[in-house]
C-alpha cells in the first residue's frame, strides 16, 4: 500500500521524541519560508486548511476552482502502521468532509483512503468556499491529482486525475473530456497504464487536436502527446534535461506559460535535503525535453514558536493561476508530539505574484495595504491598526474558510470583541482584497 503514496513527500528522517501535543494553530501561524524568486510576494496560508491532510493542489487558470487530494489523518504517522484492518479511529482528524470510512474490500470495521475535494468562488476578489467532497469520490479507492484545461467557466475541455485500481500497479491515470468543473467519473478512461505507478498529472492543450501530458512515474517526470484529442497517446518519454537530474527524485510537474515562454514548476530537494519548489524555462519551443537550469522559487524555513522540535518539513505540489499566483502545500512536523498518530500536518498556501491582478489592482499594490493586530495572541479583544484609511469589510475566518464575523470599516482603526470565539487560529482579512490577510491566535 505504500506505493499509493509516492506523490507525497518522503520526509520521515527526523527523530521523534514524545513530549507534548502539537499546538497546530501556533505552528501554522509561525511557519516561515524563504522566497528566492523576486517576482513573488509573501506566502500566506489559505483559510481552507483543516485538520486532515490536504495535498496534491490544483487551481484552475482563472483562479476560481481549487482541488486537493484529502485524507482525514496524519498520513506520515499512518505510513508506519500499514495493517490492512488497522483501527483508524485514533488517526481520524475531523472534519471528514462526508468521506466514506466504512466501505472497504477487507471486511475491516473502518478504512482510510484519499478523495478529491473541491472549493470554488465566483470571483477572485472573494474567498474560496469551505472544502467539500467532490463528485470524483469513490469509496475505498485512492483518488488524487485532479487537473484540467477550462473550456469556459463551467466546463473542462479536458480533465485528468489518478486512481488506485486495486492492482499491483497502484495509481493509474484517467482522462475525460467536456465535463463540468465538478465532474463525476462516469466517462473516465484509463490511459498510459504501466506496471509502474503514475501520479501527479498535468495536462495542457497545444492546439485544436494536440494535448500534452506531464506526470510522475516511479518518482521521475515523464511526458506524452496525443494528436487526436486524447483518444490515443504516444509512449511516454522520460525528461532527461535538467529535470530528474538529482537523487532521490524530481516530481509534481506543473506547466505554466507567461505569455511567451513555457515554464516547468516542480518539486525537488535543496542542498539541505528538504523539499522545495523550483522552476525551469523551456529552451527550444516544442521540445519538451529542453529545459534551462532550474531556479529555486521558494523553500521551507523554520517554525518561530520557540520549540526546537517543530519544523516546516517540506513544500511542494506547485500550481499556478493564469496571472502567476502560485499555490502550494506545506508539511509541518512537531517531533515532540506525545501522540504518535498526530505528528505531521499538510496544508495549502498561496504565494502571490507581484503583477497578478485582483479587482483591477496589482497584487503588489494591494499588498501595500496592511494592518497590525495587537495583542496577538488575544483573549478578550484585539485592536486593528491599518496602514492607510480603509473602506472595506474586515472578516474573521476560521480555518475551514467560514466567515464567523464581519466589521464594516470607514477608514478608522477598530477594536474587535473575540471573547465569544473558541481558542485556536483564525484569519483576519479584507473582504474585497484577498491578499490582505493576517493571522490571529485566540487563547
Amino acid at each position: 500500500m505504500k506505493k499509493l503514496f509516492s506523490s507525497l513527500f518522503v520526509i520521515l528522517a527526523f527523530q521523534h521524541v514524545s513530549i507534548s501535543q502539537p499546538v497546530w494553530p501556533t505552528i501554522k501561524a509561525n511557519a516561515t519560508f524563504t522566497v528566492h524568486d523576486t517576482s513573488f510576494l509573501t506566502p500566506g496560508i489559505l483559510p481552507l486548511n483543516i485538520g486532515g491532510w490536504e495535498d496534491g493542489l490544483y487551481v484552475t487558470r482563472d483562479g476560481k476552482n481549487l482541488y486537493s487530494t484529502f485524507l482525514p489523518i496524519d498520513v506520515f504517522s499512518w505510513l508506519g502502521d500499514l495493517e490492512p484492518c488497522l483501527d483508524f479511529t485514533p488517526y481520524f482528524r475531523p472534519p471528514l468532509l462526508g468521506m466514506d470510512t466504512v466501505t472497504n474490500p477487507f471486511g475491516c470495521n473502518n478504512f482510510v483512503h484519499s478523495d478529491i475535494i473541491y472549493s470554488g468562488r465566483a470571483d477572485t476578489s472573494q474567498s474560496f468556499t469551505a472544502w467539500n467532497g467532490s463528485n470524483l469520490e469513490i469509496p475505498a479507492t485512492f483518488e488524487g491529482g485532479a487537473c484540467g484545461v477550462l473550456l469556459n467557466e463551467d466546463t473542462f475541455d479536458v480533465f485528468v486525475f489518478t486512481r488506485d485500481i486495486g492492482s499491483a500497479a497502484g495509481m493509474e491515470l484517467f482522462f475525460m473530456s467536456n465535463v463540468s468543473v465538478n465532474p463525476n467519473t462516469s466517462t473516465a478512461v484509463q490511459i498510459l497504464s504501466s506496471p509502474e505507478q503514475e501520479d501527479n498529472p498535468h495536462i495542457e492543450r497545444l492546439n485544436d487536436s494536440t494535448l500534452l501530458l506531464f506526470f510522475d512515474r516511479e518518482r521521475h517526470i515523464y511526458y506524452s502527446l496525443s494528436y487526436d484529442n486524447g483518444i490515443t497517446w504516444e509512449a511516454p518519454l522520460l525528461v532527461t534535461n535538467v529535470l530528474n537530474d538529482q537523487a532521490p527524485y524530481d516530481i509534481q510537474p506543473h506547466l505554466w506559460n507567461d505569455g511567451s515562454d513555457w515554464w516547468m514548476f516542480f518539486c525537488a530537494d535543496n542542498t539541505a535535503g528538504r523539499r522545495c519548489i523550483y522552476k525551469s524555462k523551456q529552451m527550444i519551443a516544442g521540445d519538451w525535453n529542453s529545459w534551462s537550469p532550474k531556479q529555486i522559487v521558494i523553500e521551507p524555513g523554520e517554525i518561530d514558536d520557540g520549540n526546537p522540535d517543530t519544523h516546516v518539513a517540506g513544500i511542494g505540489e506547485p500550481t499556478l493561476t493564469g496571472y502567476g499566483d502560485l499555490y502550494f502545500v506545506a508539511i509541518y512536523a512537531d517531533l515532540s508530539s506525545a501522540d504518535t498518530t498526530d505528528v505531521y500536518d499538510c496544508d495549502p498556501w498561496i504565494l502571490p505574484a507581484k503583477q497578478s491582478v485582483v479587482g483591477g489592482l496589482s497584487n503588489e499594490n494591494i499588498a501595500k495595504i496592511n494592518f497590525t493586530i495587537y495583542p496577538n495572541p488575544a483573549k478578550e479583544s484585539v485592536n486593528i491598526k491599518f496602514s492607510k484609511p480603509i473602506d472595506d469589510i474586515l472578516e474573521i475566518i476560521d480555518m475551514s474558510g467560514r466567515v464567523l464575523d464581519s466589521e464594516p470599516l470607514n477608514g478608522q482603526d477598530v477594536e474587535l470583541d473575540v471573547s465569544h470565539l473558541p481558542g485556536g487560529m483564525y484569519l483576519l482579512k479584507l473582504k474585497n482584497n484577498t491578499l490582505v490577510i493576517q493571522k490571529l491566535i485566540i487563547e
